[in-house]
Formats: structure tokens, sequence, C-alpha cells
């Protein structure tokens, strides 16, 4: 039984990766590792704004990195053209506050969540709506 319940877990996260590597949402928000501690969140193609970013971030964070709903999810770089993502509307993330993470753009922007903001993981995820349910 306990096999049954992990293959079915390694099942479910393999098809939540897209063929190139990357984590999709259900909603259609990509998310990229940078490094070990920053994780780079686009916009999905019919974006929502902030929504989004913080879907992907808190989807990522539990499903991914297997944080808790507890855990909080940090912005430490705002939105700009991606690193690893080919996007001009993405968002860095880490499970450390900016002062603690290494290897983030740092960069500051007029629009989107600022460095230094965090959410909880359960907060964070509870952000992703299927596109049928968007305003």
């Amino acid at each position: 039984m306990r096999k049954l319940m992990i293959l079915s877990c390694f099942a479910f996260v393999a098809c939540s990766e897209t063929s190139s590597g990357g984590f999709h949402t259900r909603n259609g928000v990509r998310v990229a590792p940078v490094n070990a501690q920053v994780f780079e969140v686009s916009q999905s193609p019919s974006g929502v704004g902030e929504a989004d970013f913080w879907c992907g971030a808190g989807d990522y964070a539990r499903r991914m990195l297997g944080a808790k709903d507890s855990e909080r999810v940090y912005v430490v770089s705002e939105a700009g053209p991606g690193v690893v993502a080919q996007s001009n509307s993405t968002v860095q993330f880490s499970m450390s506050p900016p002062e603690q993470t290494q290897g983030a753009l740092g960069r500051v922007s007029s629009w989107g969540p600022k460095i230094g903001t965090s959410s909880s993981v359960v907060r964070s995820a509870s952000s992703c709506r299927t596109p049928q349910n968007r305003d």
C-alpha cells in the first residue's frame, strides 16, 4: 500500500512538470528554479497580475519543495524579464528572506509584488484559480 502511495505521488509530480523540466500550476503559471534557493514565476498567458505570481510560488513551494502550509514564501526580486524563463513578466521567490538568499536579482520595479513581501504557502497557493473562475 505504501509503495502505491509513493508511486502515485511521483506520477502526480511528473504530470505537473513540463517536458522542458519546468513546473506548471493547473492554471498555466510557469515556475522554474534559478538556483538552490531561488525560483522564478512567470505570469500565465492570460495573466491576472499578482495573483499569478503568488499562485505559482505557493503551488511550487508546496508540491515541488515539500514546504508546509505554514511556511513563508518571500519575494526576492520584483517583476521583470526572466533569467531562466523566456518571459518579460517574472518574479523571483525564495523560502528565505531576501537578506538570507543568494543569487536573486534583487530587481526593483514599478509593478507586482515588492521585495521582502511574504505570504504563507497555503495563502499563496490559494491564489490559484482555473481560467474559467477568473474575473
